[in-house]
């Protein structure tokens, strides 16, 4: 079953801004997350909020998402960016 993945306005944006090495990385989760869902194998995510889920892309940047709607399997990215930043 493949899911739809996009990156909200502001996602995108956050995204452009990152470290070239950082993009490559969003790339290969927001693949994962595509072909795998919510829980990629070989990314530590975890659950954050009731349909909000956290991965992590390295030791200091993360990338925050939900499932904006089950029956039709979307995942929506709204945050890419350094975890200081991740949780406020």
């Amino acid at each position: 079953m493949a899911w739809t993945v996009y990156l909200t306005r502001k996602a995108h944006k956050q995204l452009l801004k990152l470290p070239q090495s950082i993009q490559d990385l969003a790339d290969l989760a927001v693949a994962d997350l595509e072909e795998q869902g919510i829980n990629p194998q070989g990314w530590n995510t975890l659950k954050t909020d009731d349909d909000e889920y956290r991965l992590r892309l390295n030791y200091r940047y993360r990338m925050r998402y939900r499932v904006t709607d089950s029956q039709i399997v979307e995942i929506e990215i709204f945050y890419v960016g350094h975890r200081r930043e991740a949780y406020r």
